[in-house]
C-alpha cells in the first residue's frame, strides 16, 4: 500500500491536501503519516524543512514511486498527482470536460484568489514600506476578494443550494478535490471578516455539506482548527511565510 507523508501547517492552504488524503486512506488505498509546521513560530524556515522544500512552504508531499523517494510541492500538482494515482477515491472528474473544468477551479483559486489578492491582504508590508501605502495594498486586496466572492458565488451551482443533506451536490457536482480547497478558502475568508456565512448562501451551504464528510472532519480535527477561529496576532512576516 501507498504510504505518503504530508507537510502541512494548521489552516493553511495544505489543508486540501490533509483532506484528500483523509478521503484516500478512509478508502483502503493509502495510508499516510504528517509533519506539523508552525507558521507564526517559524518552522517554515528552519533547516529541517528547507532541506525538504528550499521555497520553505507549505503543502509538501513525500513519497516513494518506483522505488524512488520523491517530493512534490504547490496544491495543483499535488491534489491531480494524489486524485490521478487513486482515481478509486474518485477525487477527480473521469470525463474531459469535468476535468478540465477542476483544473480551472484549482488555477483560479491558487493564483488569482490567494497569490494575487488574499496576499495583499496577508502580507501588506511585503508590497509598501510605510504604513499608509501597507493600508492601500490591503484594501486593494479586499476589494479584489469582494468581486472574486461573487465571482465564486455565481460560478457555484444551484444545487449545492437546493439539494439536501444526503445529495450528493458539490462544485463540480460529485465531491472532489475543488471542494476540499474551497473549504480552505471559505475558512480565511470568515477569518478576516467577510462574513461568508451571511453574504454567499451557495457557498455556505457547500461549506457545510463538505464539512459534514468524516474526512473533512478528520483533517479539521488533527490541525486543531475550526471555521470560527479568531485570528490571532502575527509577528512581522518573512518572505517565505504562508497564510493560515
Amino acid at each position: 500500500m501507498p504510504h505518503y507523508r504530508l507537510y502541512y501547517a494548521p489552516g493553511a492552504c495544505s489543508l486540501a491536501p490533509h483532506i484528500a488524503l483523509e478521503e484516500i486512506q478512509m478508502a483502503g488505498l493509502a495510508d499516510y503519516a504528517t509533519t506539523r509546521l508552525l507558521l507564526p513560530a517559524g518552522d517554515q524556515r528552519k533547516s529541517e524543512f528547507l532541506a525538504v522544500n528550499p521555497r520553505g512552504h507549505v503543502p509538501v508531499l513525500g513519497f516513494r514511486l518506483d522505488g524512488q523517494a520523491q517530493t512534490l510541492t504547490e496544491n495543483l500538482a499535488i491534489l491531480r498527482f494524489l486524485a490521478e494515482q487513486h482515481p478509486q477515491a474518485r477525487l477527480w472528474p473521469a470525463d474531459t470536460l469535468g476535468a478540465a473544468r477542476a483544473s480551472e477551479w484549482l488555477s483560479w483559486l491558487a493564483t488569482d484568489v490567494h497569490a494575487h489578492a488574499f496576499m495583499q491582504v496577508f502580507y501588506p508590508a511585503r508590497y509598501a514600506a510605510e504604513a499608509g501605502a501597507q493600508a492601500a495594498v490591503e484594501a486593494s486586496g479586499r476589494a479584489l476578494l469582494t468581486r472574486y466572492w461573487s465571482d465564486l458565488e455565481a460560478r457555484l451551482p444551484q444545487a449545492v443550494l437546493d439539494a439536501g443533506a444526503d445529495e450528493p451536490a458539490y462544485a463540480l457536482g460529485a465531491f472532489s478535490v475543488v471542494d476540499a480547497y474551497l473549504i480552505a478558502f471559505y475558512r480565511w475568508a470568515k477569518r478576516y471578516g467577510f462574513a461568508p456565512h451571511e453574504r454567499y448562501p451557495r457557498w455556505t451551504a457547500l461549506t457545510q455539506r463538505t464539512l459534514a464528510r468524516e474526512s473533512v472532519r478528520r483533517a479539521f480535527a488533527e490541525e486543531r482548527i475550526s471555521l470560527d477561529d479568531p485570528l490571532p496576532a502575527r509577528p512581522a512576516p518573512t518572505l517565505q511565510e504562508n497564510a493560515a
